[in-house]
């Protein structure tokens, strides 16, 4: 078994997937005065859920995908279980072209993350209309989305750089 699919590494790496998560859920919830220009922020969870699957897989389990969306949904007070659900489909999705992605640029991969996360930004938007729930400015949901594409990069080299994830090919995945 290779250094990179060692048991003890992929443990590590969902411990500090969960702090992260955890530091940017607090950090949401801190009044930092970050959301004052009237811009929202990336949903940096979504970014880092979607760099880290792609890197490797077996880091980022569904269930952990579960907890920590659901867990920012009641904390953020979001639709409890919508954005963990459409955040599981998007990933899920993700999970299985992986393989393929991996054949290709980053170009690739960050159009297919930008159409997940505009897919997840309509949806949201549909089912709440269908719903009858308050909606959100659309002007507000598609700057988000937009703007979470855009950090997706910085995110990767992030993950990549300060925490060693790279990203694994299909020869890498066998012993798993």
């Amino acid at each position: 078994m290779s250094p990179a699919t060692s048991s003890s590494h992929i443990w590590t790496y969902r411990a500090i997937f969960l702090v992260l998560c955890c530091i940017i859920i607090i950090g949401r919830l801190l009044p930092l005065g970050l959301g004052e220009s009237g811009l929202p922020g990336p949903d940096l969870l979504l970014a880092l859920t979607f760099a880290w699957m792609l890197r490797q897989p077996a880091v980022v389990p569904l269930l952990s995908i579960v907890i920590v969306f659901l867990l920012a949904d009641f904390l953020l007070q979001r639709p409890p279980g919508l954005w963990t659900a459409l955040a599981v489909l998007a990933s899920e999705s993700l999970r299985r072209r992986r393989l393929q992605m991996t054949e290709f640029p980053f170009l690739v991969e960050w159009g297919a993350i930008a159409g997940a996360v505009a897919g997840m930004v309509l949806a949201e938007r549909v089912i709440l209309w269908l719903l009858m729930a308050d909606l959100p400015s659309l002007g507000l949901s598609l700057t988000q989305g937009i703007v979470t594409i855009a950090i997706y990069p910085v995110v990767v080299a992030v993950s990549k750089y300060l925490f060693g994830l790279r990203k694994l090919g299909p020869a890498d995945l066998e012993p798993l």
